[in-house]
């Protein structure tokens, strides 16, 4: 069961994947350094998130590596603390999302004035990366590791691993919308602080 679920859940990311290859995609061979970079932009100002608001929150041993294993497991970044204040966790294991959510929309901007392989490719990776992240550690890895970031927003707020799931895939949904169409008609968002972290949407007048 959760094999198939795994698989169904992968289907719906790479359909996505997909319907908008054309606007958020790039794959010609003298394009890979461009993509290269965007791909470790977006990773940089993931795991700066992290350590920013571990910062912000006081967290002791604020530390980041990448390309790094943890408990038999791979991180391509990792952010960690050896101390900080339980009401902060939920803040900073979203935060990395939130950057990258943040990117994303510095991306598209981008991408809107000039349409370069670059900011194609890191409207790509900002707009999936909660969704590829939620489907590896909760279906995909062997190991569930609670340094993962969507094991450790549900293992601090109690929210169910599914319901998480389906805000990151409603958030890449509405943004790959966004990107395909060029219309902000609906835009996802992040709300965070030191104590508190939400999802919403708003339709601008």
């Amino acid at each position: 069961m959760k094999r198939k679920t795994a698989t169904s859940y992968i289907l719906i990311i790479l359909f996505i994947t997909f319907i908008f290859s054309s606007r958020v995609s790039a794959v010609e061979f003298k394009d890979i350094p461009a993509v290269g970079l965007a791909f470790l932009t977006n990773l940089g100002m993931h795991e700066t998130g992290h350590y920013l608001i571990a910062n912000q929150a006081g967290a002791e041993g604020n530390t980041l590596n990448f390309f790094t294993k943890d408990k038999n497991s791979f991180f391509l970044g990792l952010s960690t603390v050896t101390k900080i204040d339980n009401k902060a966790k939920p803040a900073y294991h979203l935060a990395g999302e939130v950057a990258s959510s943040y990117t994303f929309e510095l991306a598209l901007r981008k991408y809107r004035e000039s349409d370069t392989t670059y900011n194609r490719a890191l409207m790509f990776f900002s707009m999936t990366d909660f969704l590829w992240y939620t489907t590896y550690a909760f279906y995909v890895s062997p190991y569930k590791n609670s340094k993962f970031d969507p094991i450790g927003i549900s293992n601090t707020t109690g929210i169910d691993r599914g319901k998480i799931f389906l805000v990151a895939l409603t958030h890449t949904s509405l943004n790959a919308l966004r990107a395909y169409t060029g219309e902000d008609r609906v835009i996802p968002y992040y709300i965070l602080d030191r104590n508190f972290i939400g999802f919403g949407v708003k339709v601008p007048f």
